[in-house]
């Protein structure tokens, strides 16, 4: 019994420094491989920056993920049990469900979960991670039975805890049909500050020049085409600027438009209902006229749409008539613009402006749709999950309206983002590949929108203008009076077009408030006296007439580079001029010499005042000259005067010297002694 105690207990101490010797020298595996490292945070950040939306059977699905720490994106490399866990859920069939979804107030059930392990994700150029999963394909492949659009959920798992967790959508297609198909067209617009300042220099500033790269970076894919609204007077500057970095923008928007369409547009912001009131319809023409012509010149070989005018302002019936009377059958409001419309009962189908001369013309009315138009316009901190909800809303809504059609959709969306302008470039490229691509939609440009009908809904526009323009129209006829008279010194062969008609349509802008328009009125102005100022006279000259008729000698300059002609006028206290003012043309960079008749009044050193016009004699010509003259005119007759003093002198003293004669002889005489 002893014996036994004794060879147990010795068992028992080797099997116990076996255990020991065997933890030191072989730690467990297993325990190790499941223990997370302690460097990598308990909420990871990750970013969707890519996926393709519309998936069909046997094709993959593709997921890009960022983290944007790569030391955490490093340690999920190297750990056992980090995954990327996709999740499909079940589909969703209305345009509601999946904004609720899209919101986080409900998640469907999970109908597959697929775990990839960090250690086998693939990366692209930047590092960033990239999922693959087939699609009924056999193996561990994504097995959905049916088309629809399903939420998918990726998330970041340390073992059992989740990390980080984003959500996005795709579209399963198990058909291939184009059958009630919903038409969709983008929209939006490039909206700047003037780029010439009221100096008359074409300077944009750095954020303008952001702004237009966004819009390249928006509308240089292979995607879909979209309608365009660019301010003309924005492609011209860049067209006039000599800055190179301008002509390059300028070649690299011409090339991303030309694939798009661009909308008609005046030169600078004019609202046709303000127009429309102020009695301003010849000068929104000359406008829309001017802006048209710079569009079709600047924006590579895309075709103007002159037919459909995108407001991003409201429009009242004035404002129709306005722009009926333009040409312009087909209008599209961005949510904001139409709040004075009221909300609609639908923002699919088609309506018909009433307004004054509605008898004569049909307007259609559209307007982008406003739910959507509020996703577009939030937090741009994720913009592909923004635009994989849009399309999914979308295609929902294809969805709803085909039901129990037989025919093919007559329904029309607008999307924009709330005050139409352009959304981020990330988001905007995304959603056109995501729409372009999607056999639910066809993407079209605004310019197939159908003209409105008797059928159509009539929808009556409100009264009133947004800006008054009123106000500004002695101002802005002062200044085209003083264009008209400087265009007189223009000759016959001059340019048709010059400067100051762009400056003018400029300081029409109805986006300048008060303060800017004082200042771009004044610095017109400047330049047109500068302009006329190029043809001058000599200051500090000295004329000597040398008699009572005269010749004057004066020279013209003209520093500019084209042949201008200026009234000459000349007045004096002492000088008479028996011509009329003269109208003199200068050549370009050239100087003449005006000789003038003069008729002196009298003997002096006097001033001569010369004063130039323009041809018709409305506007002076720069400054007023002061010259002197000196005359003497007279010296002839002095002369002749001194002649005839010496002569009479002379007389005189021959007659006194023959009377002294005289009586000297009598005194003398031998009768006197």
């Amino acid at each position: 019994m002893v014996m036994s105690c004794t060879s147990s207990r010795r068992i028992s101490r080797w099997a116990s420094l076996l255990f020991v010797i065997s933890t030191i020298v072989f730690p467990a595996p297993a325990q190790a491989g499941l223990a997370s490292p302690q460097t990598l945070p308990s909420a990871i950040e990750a970013r969707l920056i890519g996926q393709n939306f519309n998936v069909s059977i046997g094709k993959q699905f593709r997921f890009v993920v960022s983290i944007p720490n790569k030391a955490t994106l490093s340690e999920l490399r190297t750990t056992q049990n980090a995954v990327l866990r996709v999740e499909f859920h079940a589909a969703v069939a209305t345009r509601d469900a999946v904004r609720d979804v899209a919101s986080g107030n409900n998640t469907p059930s999970v109908i597959e979960t697929h775990d990839l392990p960090f250690t086998n994700l693939g990366t692209n150029e930047t590092g960033d991670v990239i999922a693959l999963l087939s699609s009924n394909a056999g193996g561990s492949s994504v097995r959905l039975r049916k088309s629809g659009v399903y939420p998918v959920s990726l998330s970041i798992r340390v073992g059992e805890r989740d990390a980080s967790r984003l959500l996005t959508f795709v579209n399963f297609i198990t058909v291939q049909t184009s059958r009630n198909s919903l038409s969709v067209s983008l929209v939006g617009e490039v909206s700047l500050p003037p780029s010439q300042t009221p100096a008359g220099e074409t300077s944009l500033i750095d954020s303008a020049r952001t702004t237009l790269n966004n819009v390249v970076s928006s509308l240089n894919g292979n995607s879909g085409v979209m309608s365009v609204r660019m301010l003309p007077e924005t492609l011209n500057s860049l067209a006039v600027s000599s800055n190179p970095q301008d002509a390059e923008l300028l070649g690299q928007l011409q090339t991303v438009l030309a694939k798009h369409q661009v909308l008609a547009s005046t030169f600078v912001p004019f609202d046709p209902s303000s127009a429309e009131i102020a009695k301003l319809g010849v000068e929104f023409d000359n406008q829309l006229s001017r802006g048209v012509e710079i569009l079709d010149s600047r924006n590579g070989d895309a075709a103007i749409n002159p037919r459909t005018w995108f407001s991003t302002r409201p429009l009242s019936s004035d404002g129709v008539a306005l722009l009926a009377r333009a040409g312009f059958t087909n209008l599209v409001f961005s949510p904001q613009a139409a709040q004075s419309l009221g909300a609609l009962d639908s923002y699919t189908k088609q309506y018909r402006a009433m307004y004054a001369d509605d008898s004569t013309k049909k307007v259609s009315i559209a307007v982008a749709d406003p739910r959507l138009a509020a996703s577009l316009s939030g937090t741009t901190r994720n913009p592909v999950q923004i635009s994989m909800a849009v399309a999914a809303e979308i295609i929902a809504q294809q969805g709803e309206l085909a039901i129990g059609q037989r025919k093919p959709l007559d329904h029309h969306l607008i999307v924009s983002t709330t005050d139409g302008s352009l959304p981020n470039p990330v988001l905007m490229n995304s959603l056109l590949v995501a729409l372009s691509n999607a056999p639910q939609i066809t993407l079209r440009p605004l310019g197939s929108i159908r003209r409105a009908t008797e059928a159509s809904t009539p929808l009556t526009m409100p009264s009133g203008a947004p800006i008054d323009l009123q106000a500004r129209r002695p101002q802005l006829q002062s200044v085209v009076d003083e264009i008209v008279s400087t265009t007189s010194m223009l000759t016959a062969g001059a340019s048709s077009r010059m400067w100051w008609e762009d400056s003018l349509l400029l300081i029409q802008s109805d986006a300048l408030n008060n303060d800017r328009f004082d200042q771009y009125l004044k610095g017109f102005k400047a330049q047109l006296r500068a302009f006329r100022a190029s043809v001058s006279v000599p200051e500090s000259l000295t004329f000597t007439l040398g008699g009572k008729t005269s010749d004057l000698r004066l020279q013209l300059r003209n520093s500019a580079n084209m042949p201008l002609s200026v009234l000459v006028t000349l007045s004096s206290a002492k000088l008479t001029f028996p011509q009329k003012p003269q109208v003199v043309t200068v050549d370009a960079n050239s100087a003449i010499d005006l000789i003038v008749p003069v008729i002196a009044r009298a003997n002096g050193t006097f001033p001569l005042e010369v004063v130039l016009y323009t041809p018709d004699g409305t506007a002076q010509v720069g400054k007023r000259i002061r010259l002197s003259a000196r005359v003497s005119a007279l010296a002839g007759l002095g002369q002749l005067a001194t002649g005839v003093a010496l002569l009479l002198l002379a007389s005189w003293w021959f007659t006194h010297w023959r009377k002294q004669h005289r009586v000297k002889a009598v005194e003398n005489h031998p009768a006197v002694r």
